[in-house]
């Protein structure tokens, strides 16, 4: 992307001397991109929105060379090339491409005749697949004390997906010479575009699929629907929304001298719901009911067992919401047949103890069970 150079008659400032200029701003511009990166991410973050990664990189003087000689572009001065410091948001999903872009927006002065949309291609051509924008800070900003020295420094900010962006630099090996590969060379690059592409909207489509999966599961765990399966989807909703597991949750915290996670981690979840599996625990209905008659008996098997346990926490840890589930189910394994607890535990990946700890816990689980099973 370029200035406009129509009635720019001045003649075209050699190479060396573009080169020079380069070289005196190389810091500056480097020091802009380190900023403007950590800027970007900051916006990023205080809006919401996951992104992948957010890359920064000053243009290497082997390819502006190449970039000023192009006889195509008719670059006259070294302020013609808009890209000399760029940077790229990389989004996991095509559709998070508008949402970043609004930031952009909202935090930059855009140069709308130099900034490209390249999503809008011809129907029948595929491959790289990006928001361009050429910017700079905005004025409110450039007056400001950290970003003043870098008042009027443009930049271009790239924003596509993580599958368009890795295509890119696939293709950037290819592009120069792409003109001159064999036909069959160039349909099968072309195939492999339109492959991506397809596989970008499955994507969509299966991310879609699966939030109205966990919608309609959280509707059911909602309303209490008998015997719904107890797995990591139906388990998530149900530590979000009952209130027993919040307060055995709190007390086993409690008696650990440690707080709860504000958030409900996706693989801690998949592991109690594994563990609570191995404990005979299928349904959620089943689940509930455990929870009602050994509410206090799960409190009592943290006090009483911690200390065997090889609990090594650091001074910021939390305690994973739904843990209480967790100690249900050891509690109702360790109780159970030694055979059974050890190829479970085996089946877990957890280091065996060693038999004294066993068989002091399995008398502790053991006369727990009794006390609270009425």
């Amino acid at each position: 992307m370029t200035d406009s150079l129509d009635g720019d008659q001045t003649e075209a400032v050699g190479v060396e001397k573009v080169l020079a200029e380069f070289d005196e701003r190389k810091d500056c511009l480097s020091a802009f991109c380190a900023k403007t990166k950590g800027l970007i991410e900051a916006c990023l973050q205080d809006a919401d929105i996951r992104y992948q990664s957010v890359q920064a990189r000053v243009k290497t003087r082997k390819k502006l060379r190449a970039k000023y000689l192009d006889p195509k572009k008719n670059y006259r001065r070294l302020d013609n090339i808009t890209d000399l410091a760029a940077l790229r948001v990389i989004t996991y999903y095509e559709d998070e491409v508008d949402r970043v872009a609004e930031v952009i927006k909202r935090e930059f002065e855009i140069d709308p005749a130099n900034s490209v949309d390249k999503r809008e291609t011809e129907p029948d051509r595929f491959g790289y697949y990006a928001l361009n924008y050429v910017c700079r800070h905005s004025q409110k900003r450039a007056v400001d004390v950290e970003y003043k020295k870098f008042a009027g420094v443009r930049c271009e900010i790239q924003i596509t997906s993580i599958l368009r962006h890795a295509w890119s630099e696939i293709q950037h090996d290819w592009y120069d010479l792409r003109d001159a590969f064999p036909d069959d060379i160039k349909r099968r690059f072309a195939r492999m575009a339109a492959l991506l592409e397809i596989a970008e909207s499955e994507f969509l489509e299966i991310r879609k699929k699966k939030t109205d999966y966990e919608r309609s599961v959280a509707l059911q765990v909602e309303a209490k629907v008998g015997n719904l399966p107890l797995d990591a989807v139906s388990l998530k909703s149900f530590v979000a929304q009952d209130s027993l597991v919040a307060e055995t949750d709190h007390a086993v915290a409690k008696l650990l001298g440690r707080l709860l996670t504000d958030e409900i981690v996706d693989n801690q979840i998949d592991w109690f719901s594994r563990i609570a599996n191995h404990a005979g625990l299928s349904t959620l209905k089943e689940l509930r009911d455990s929870l009602k008659r050994y509410e206090k008996g799960i409190s009592e098997y943290v006090r009483r067992c911690c200390h065997l346990w090889d609990l090594q926490f650091q001074s910021n840890d939390r305690l994973a919401r739904g843990a209480s589930i967790l100690y249900l189910s050891m509690l109702l394994i360790v109780a159970g047949d030694e055979r059974r607890f050890l190829a479970i535990i085996e089946d877990l990946g957890i280091k065996v103890p060693n038999p004294d700890r066993i068989l002091t816990e399995r008398g502790i689980a053991k006369e727990i069970l009794a006390k609270y099973t009425t």
